[in-house]
């Protein structure tokens, strides 16, 4: 009994000991230390310029596709079965080269028999105009022969039956003139009808080949030997790349500022070419209200098909105020600029006109001398202290 006494002291004297020793422990957490100070922070350093008036020569790069100067789809003009394909793709021609060619056995019946007739109307043409000088002549004689019968009828030398005989002989003769007169004169337009026709099938007989219309190479040929094709039906295409043409579409704006046979510089890929303005639409399209252009360059270093961009020249900007892109800040749609006078910032709501390259145009809100922060603008605030880096 005397130990379990003892044992049940000396536990609850190690109880209290700890639980003083955690008191004394959170005591010592929970002081309070000494309070922070609070220091000022020095004044930012900002990087300064001061607006100035310059002129501007600025530009507008505009981006498309170089294509041949000339692209001509060829169909035939007369319908027929193929009969030759004398190039393929990729072959240069010169102009009138034949590219492919139709059966023409039809074509050439036509033909023959068109200026058989037009020869038989020549002939024909030529022996009434001699029939003509022949029956003028019999109608004179003719006519004499009456005269002299009405002097033996009023002698009673003849009767009147030869008289009257004489008489419808010479009728008979003068209508023969008359006909032969008409076929004369229409002879002209009989020649003219049929010599059409002469030359129309001769030219349906020409039309059997299909010959290039100007020089430059093979793109397409879209027919086999042996294909039946219309008049309706693309069959070969020819292009010309001795220059190329960069097709853009450019705001009313740029287009007041250009010029036909202007100078232009464009860029493919790390290569800049000299272009020269061959074509502008002075009436913009309907629908995108824009205005088509055509810049020409050379071939020689350049394929169709290439991207290429132009620096079409705007017009020039003569004194006009000017800040950095990086001056400006942006908030709300307002644009402002950071003044700096006697060491501290002066917020300023500026109106930008337009950008050139890496500047503003400032229509209103800042003066020519005065200075403002070039860069880092974003943080900045109205009244806020600062200095100037060296």
């Amino acid at each position: 009994m005397g130990n379990s006494s003892g044992s049940k002291q000396l536990a609850g004297s190690l109880i209290a000991i700890l639980t003083a020793g955690l008191l004394v422990g959170a005591l010592f957490w929970t002081k309070k230390g000494p309070e922070a100070k609070l220091e000022e922070l020095p004044p930012l350093k900002v990087v300064l310029l001061e607006v100035q008036r310059q002129d501007l020569k600025p530009t507008e790069s505009l981006t498309g596709r170089l294509q041949p100067v000339k692209t001509a789809q060829l169909k035939f003009e007369v319908q027929g079965r193929v009969k030759k394909r004398s190039v393929e793709p990729g072959v240069y021609v010169e102009q009138g080269d034949e590219l492919l060619k139709l059966d023409a056995q039809d074509l050439q019946d036509q033909f023959t028999q068109s200026k058989s007739q037009y020869d038989i109307e020549q002939a024909g043409i030529r022996r009434d105009q001699r029939m003509l000088k022949l029956a003028k002549q019999n109608l004179e004689l003719q006519k004499a022969e009456v005269q002299r019968y009405e002097q033996l009828n009023s002698d009673s030398l003849i009767s009147a039956s030869q008289l009257d005989a004489a008489r419808q002989q010479m009728l008979t003769l003068d209508s023969q003139v008359s006909d032969l007169q008409y076929k004369v004169t229409t002879s002209k337009a009989r020649v003219a009808l049929k010599e059409s026709e002469r030359d129309l099938t001769q030219r349906n007989l020409q039309r059997a080949t299909l010959a290039a219309p100007f020089s430059g190479y093979v793109n397409e040929i879209n027919v086999e030997v042996g294909d039946y094709v219309t008049a309706t039906q693309v069959v070969a295409t020819v292009v010309d790349t001795n220059s190329l043409d960069l097709h853009l579409d450019v705001r009313g704006e740029v287009v007041a500022a250009l010029k036909l046979n202007q100078k232009i510089d464009v860029m493919i890929g790390s290569n800049t070419m000299p272009g020269e303005l061959i074509a502008l639409q002075p009436d913009p399209n309907i629908t995108t209200n824009t205005h088509a252009i055509r810049i020409r360059l050379a071939g020689d270093q350049v394929q169709s098909g290439m991207l290429a961009t132009a620096d079409v020249p705007l017009g020039q900007q003569i004194g006009v105020l000017t800040v950095p892109v990086s001056a400006v800040s942006t908030n709300a749609g307002e644009s402002f600029v950071y003044s700096y006078q006697d060491g501290v910032l002066i917020k300023l709501p500026v109106v930008a006109s337009n950008r050139v390259g890496s500047n503003y145009v400032i229509a209103s809100g800042v003066k020519a001398g005065e200075k403002i922060v070039a860069r880092d603008v974003a943080g900045l605030k109205n009244g806020q202290r600062v200095i100037v880096a060296p």
